[in-house]
């Protein structure tokens, strides 16, 4: 999956690159990543980074308050399978 690959490469550019401190843009990351990665092609629709980076930021605030077991990659891809961007 790819938000999961997305994930562990985040993770090793914050031990490597950041040296350990939180990437306060992590969802800008994360959406460069997935769109260099085939993003546009699994959705069948072309996105942006600021699309995809807005759209991980307030998934993430929702996943938050639902506090489910679900990961958050699970439930982010799902929700951006039934999403439009424009």
């Amino acid at each position: 999956m790819l938000l999961t690959q997305a994930g562990q490469a985040h993770h090793d550019y914050e031990q490597s690159v950041l040296k350990g401190v939180y990437d306060q843009d992590w969802a800008g990351w994360y959406a460069e990543y997935v769109i260099q990665n085939g993003l546009s092609e699994c959705l069948e629709q072309e996105v942006t980074v600021q699309q995809v980076s807005q759209f991980f930021t307030q998934s993430y605030e929702v996943y938050k308050g639902k506090k489910s077991g679900e990961s958050w990659a699970d439930y982010t891809a799902r929700e951006m399978q039934q999403t439009q961007f424009v």
